[in-house]
């Protein structure tokens, strides 16, 4: 994270710095994507990713102009925070994440047609043979089965991945997040102010908590592009980064965590 205050003066920043970007990212496949062969696995498993985190932070930009403050496109912002970090680990982590994803992928599918099985839904058997036209898993060594049971588990639970990533001060982040996107007495309390009286007065809209999701927004695409960019041929996104991030003087400032577990 980085260390500059969180205020309008900087919001209007990373609204300027986030509008580049999102231009960049749209330019970069107007043509489709261009990429050394070596890297086809991974442009293919992280393209989804990316391009997830550059369109939704273009519908909270809308969302916020349209007058929807940090509560109402919380769960937004926390996929755009949670993809960001997903994507640098996927990216690090190489071919053996994408497989780990897909494995989960997998298992999730399982665990939907049992469900739909169990609840009585018609769609289960087709929904089923589908799932039965993925690829078997492979077969792996002890150490590669290793490996890939543990990179399931890190992207299966964004705490521990970045704890592996020295960053579980990030986690309540998201956790905040969450709270605002599920039912909690956060999304209760949203719509309502206290009146100095110790009275309930109700909002029609919900409470701004400032800018600071904006903020996360911008730094959340540079994070994306910083990692992406480079798989594809030329790195066209670079200097739309170095502009955004001399923009937030964020120059020098590590954007990204690196493996530490």
């Amino acid at each position: 994270m980085t260390t500059f205050e969180a205020n309008d003066e900087t919001a209007v920043r990373a609204r300027t710095a986030a509008e580049d970007l999102l231009e960049a990212g749209d330019a970069a496949i107007a043509d489709g994507l261009r990429a050394p062969e070596a890297n086809y696995k991974m442009v293919v498993g992280s393209y989804g990713w990316w391009r997830l985190v550059n369109r939704s932070s273009r519908a909270v930009l809308v969302l916020v102009d349209q007058g929807f403050s940090a509560p109402e496109v919380a769960p937004l912002i926390r996929n755009i925070f949670n993809h960001a970090y997903a994507l640098n680990w996927l990216i690090d982590n190489g071919e053996d994440a994408v497989d780990a994803v897909a494995s989960e992928g997998a298992a999730s599918n399982e665990k939907l047609h049992k469900m739909l099985k169990e609840t009585g839904w018609a769609i289960a058997d087709q929904f089923g043979t589908q799932g039965a036209q993925q690829q078997p898993e492979p077969a792996r060594t002890p150490t590669e089965q290793a490996r890939h049971k543990q990179l399931r588990h890190e992207i299966h639970n964004l705490r521990d991945l970045l704890d592996r990533y020295g960053s579980a001060d990030l986690y309540p982040v998201y956790s905040h997040l969450s709270s605002l996107c599920h039912t909690s007495v956060a999304t209760a309390m949203a719509y309502l102010a206290q009146r100095d009286d110790g009275s309930v007065q109700i909002r029609p809209t919900a409470v701004d908590l400032g800018p600071a999701h904006v903020i996360q927004l911008a730094i959340a695409l540079i994070q994306a592009g910083h990692v992406f960019s480079p798989l594809l041929d030329g790195d066209p996104l670079r200097p739309a980064l170095n502009k955004a991030i001399a923009h937030l003087g964020l120059e020098g400032v590590q954007l990204l965590p690196t493996r530490t577990k």
